[in-house]
């Protein structure tokens, strides 16, 4: 996308935009398919998505180490890279439930810290998967599903601007992610 849409968001939530249309046409996802199976002899075709979070975490593992540069962007060079943080685990997952045919979307948090009894602010990244026509919250990197508060909550974030970003749009999406007061 080159419209002048992409200033209204931080430049991460572009970065993201872009790796999403990216591993979404459809001559990517074939190759993603075939590579799963032919060279990891593990295809994803026919999973439910909780099977693919599992089929995720067979083929690739979360590190604190240092990581390549540049990092891995798209699933087939993700799972090459064997180990990444969560960016990568939202991509991989991603990909995965794409070439299932499932709606997804990669969510980013943007926060800054406001709040002073909070310890954290953002960077994280992680998905939401449309089943029954509800988005299900669904961190992979932790493997966690359906506890959408667990950063504001567990993690102690200052959760204040969350963005989704899915095929047709980027949306504001915070209130799904911080506790009401």
């Amino acid at each position: 996308m080159s419209d002048t849409s992409e200033l209204a968001y931080p430049k991460i939530v572009n970065v993201y935009r872009q790796r999403y249309d990216k591993m979404a046409e459809p001559d990517y996802l074939r190759e993603f398919k075939r590579y799963a199976k032919t060279v990891l002899n593990d295809p994803v075709e026919g999973l439910g998505w909780r099977e693919l979070l599992s089929w995720e975490h067979r083929h690739f593992e979360y590190t604190r180490g240092e990581l390549p540069k540049p990092r891995a962007e798209m699933p087939i060079d993700i799972i090459k890279q064997a180990k990444g943080r969560c960016g990568e685990f939202a991509l991989l997952y991603n990909g995965l439930l794409l070439t299932n045919g499932y709606e997804s979307r990669i969510m980013i948090d943007c926060s800054t810290l406001q709040n002073k009894s909070k310890t954290a602010a953002g960077d994280h990244v992680w998905n939401e998967v449309l089943v029954d026509g509800d988005w299900i919250h669904v961190d992979p990197t932790e493997k966690k599903i359906n506890h959408p508060l667990m950063y504001a909550q567990e993690w102690n974030k200052d959760v204040n601007t969350v963005y989704a970003i899915d095929r047709k749009e980027i949306l504001e999406v915070t209130n799904a992610y911080r506790i009401q007061s």
